[in-house]
């Protein structure tokens, strides 16, 4: 059964707590993803960000609650009640870990670790996936070949992709990542209104995605069968296509088409349409995604709360 799991800014208020929500392809609510009962005393899920299911099938989840940096790990499979049971803590700050810290996304890599951009730090954190045998899953890895000859002192466990502060190949502010062409990986770099392309495995930086236009980027997703890039301006309030062939930076939606205002996550439909949460507008809007035409009503509007992520989910586990 498909889905939509949509994941909110939460807050303090108990309504915003366990903040990924389920939705049917028509738009209709359907309840929580996640379910709390099976959570260890004194974990809370408050402001939950990226989720993504891993090489093990399970669901891994971003939580970014004050000091509690996490990425917590869920069952793939649902229960009778329609819902992921947690399973544990996948990978926690701590003194070895300093590199976690409000993490805004999870990623698996083609090697199928775990890449976490922490919007504290501005990294992006490596962890050992949960079939690594080379390593203890969940825990931070070396760093890469690029790295080699930074000062290993001013580097965070973990490092991937360093800050800007620790190494000229760095991430000022970041963001959304996701693996594109040929493996790479894709970093949003807020501050210098970019996307940035890193090669895997060694973490050199390929290319600098730009234009005079896109300002303020946080989210992206990518286009097929042609793999190209699209990625959302909060300033501009519009979406971009970035060719990754040509390296060609080109406007698709236009400055508040379909009402658009701080675009958030991004996903493709069922019905070969662009999804985007419309973050202030607090709601889901749909467009073509290869002539950036809006569709005349929002998918999902008046939302009670600011959409963050969304992404379409194959259920698994609901006999349905």
């Amino acid at each position: 059964m498909q889905v939509w799991y949509i994941s909110f800014h939460g807050g303090d208020d108990d309504a915003e707590w366990n903040n990924i929500h389920v939705y049917d392809l028509e738009g209709e609510p359907l309840g929580k993803a996640l379910a709390t009962h099976t959570l260890p005393e004194g974990l809370e899920l408050r402001e939950l960000r990226g989720f993504a299911f891993g090489p093990d099938g399970a669901l891994y989840v971003a939580n970014a609650y004050q000091h509690a940096s996490q990425v917590l790990r869920f069952t793939g499979t649902v229960n009778a009640q329609h819902q992921h049971e947690f399973i544990d803590i996948f990978v926690d700050r701590h003194q070895d870990n300093l590199g976690l810290a409000h993490p805004f996304d999870v990623t698996f890599g083609p090697d199928n670790n775990l890449y976490v951009p922490s919007q504290d730090t501005n990294v992006v954190g490596r962890y050992y996936g949960p079939h690594e045998e080379s390593g203890t899953p969940g825990q931070p890895m070396p760093f890469p070949a690029a790295l080699e000859n930074a000062n290993p002192r001013h580097l965070l466990p973990g490092t991937f992709v360093p800050s800007a502060e620790h190494a000229p190949n760095g991430v000022r502010t970041v963001r959304r990542t996701l693996f594109g062409p040929k493996g790479d990986l894709l970093v949003v770099d807020r501050a210098t209104d970019s996307v940035k392309r890193y090669e895997t495995p060694s973490g050199k930086l390929r290319a600098v995605y730009q234009h005079h236009k896109l300002q303020k980027p946080v989210h992206m997703v990518m286009r097929h069968p042609d793999d190209t890039i699209l990625v959302g301006s909060r300033e501009q309030n519009a979406i971009f296509v970035v060719d990754p062939g040509t390296g060609e930076v080109e406007s698709l939606v236009e400055p508040g088409a379909g009402g658009l205002e701080a675009p958030a996550g991004m996903a493709m439909g069922p019905d070969g349409k662009l999804y985007v949460c419309s973050r202030m507008g607090k709601s889901i809007l749909r467009f073509d995604p290869h002539t950036g035409a809006p569709d005349p009503r929002p998918f999902i509007s008046k939302l009670k709360d600011y959409p963050e992520f969304i992404s379409l989910v194959d259920r698994q586990g609901d006999g349905a």
